[in-house]
């Protein structure tokens, strides 16, 4: 089926024009992942195991990496996984070093899972570390980031000075 342009009168094919849109989408898309952006279509270019991969199927892969990389959450097994954008550019390296011939992102999902879980247990162990100071300040009898004139009392040096008074 052919489109005619309504400016130039310029007729091609619905084919071409939609495939042109894709690839309009998928440079659009290309900021998005600076400065990974050369790893990220290293990724995708790995799906392209016997013929040249078409258009269509590069944006859909690279969208759904997107949709990774911008909330930085991914569901595998009805399990919801947080990584940061720099562990995924390490899943990415990952996988792209492999030089595997893919047809999905299992392995790459795989990979970020051993990823996202070693960022959580990181995360896990500096809020034990923040909530053990401030466990200690508590304790003390002073708050986080508060003084003691704050707390109304006076420093230690001044009241050593007025002791000699």
């Amino acid at each position: 089926m052919n489109i005619r342009c309504p400016k130039c009168r310029y007729e091609h094919s619905l084919r071409d024009a939609m495939k042109e849109a894709n690839l309009v989408e998928i440079i659009r898309m290309q900021a998005d992942f600076a400065p990974h952006s050369r790893l990220v279509f290293e990724y995708a270019e790995m799906f392209d195991t016997t013929r040249p991969i078409k258009a269509a199927k590069l944006l859909r892969i690279l969208q759904e990496v997107h949709t990774i990389w911008t909330s930085g959450k991914f569901p595998f097994r009805k399990t919801p996984y947080q990584i940061s954008r720099d562990g995924i550019v390490s899943a990415l390296k990952v996988v792209c070093n492999k030089k595997l011939d893919l047809e999905n992102h299992n392995y790459l999902i795989k990979v970020m899972i051993g990823i996202a879980e070693q960022e959580e247990e990181k995360r896990a162990q500096q809020e034990e570390q923040a909530l053990r100071k401030k466990e200690e300040g508590l304790k003390s009898g002073v708050r986080a980031g508060e003084t003691a004139r704050e707390r109304g009392g006076m420093p230690s040096q001044v009241k050593e000075f007025m002791k000699k008074l």
